[in-house]
């Protein structure tokens, strides 16, 4: 009878140890997940960071491209203007003159 007792509580330690060790794995399993977890979300925000400076940088080099080109055509607009007034001033005065007369 001892022994058979001896060998249940031998065997309540064992099974004792034995869940131990399994919520002593549960935790560290839980442990590791979460650093992977947060491993994985820094990972994702590291590279949308990254997205998001390399997009900026091609935005700004399409709107530089693009007031180039506005300032190119104003440019141009206004070569056009000043050409078209020496060509046609002494006309347009005449003409302004002759309706205000009228």
């Amino acid at each position: 009878m001892q022994d058979l007792l001896k060998r249940i509580i031998e065997m309540d330690e064992q099974a004792r140890k034995i869940e131990q060790q399994a919520k002593d794995e549960k935790l560290r399993s839980e442990t590791e997940v979460e650093q992977l977890k947060e491993q994985i979300y820094n990972d994702y925000i590291v590279r949308a960071k990254d997205r998001v400076e390399k997009n900026i940088t091609v935005d700004r080099e399409n709107a530089d491209k693009r007031y180039a080109q506005a300032q190119q055509h104003s440019e141009e607009m206004k070569q056009e203007m000043n050409r078209l007034y020496q060509q046609n001033k002494d006309s347009w005065v005449e003409e302004i003159v002759k309706r205000a007369i009228n």
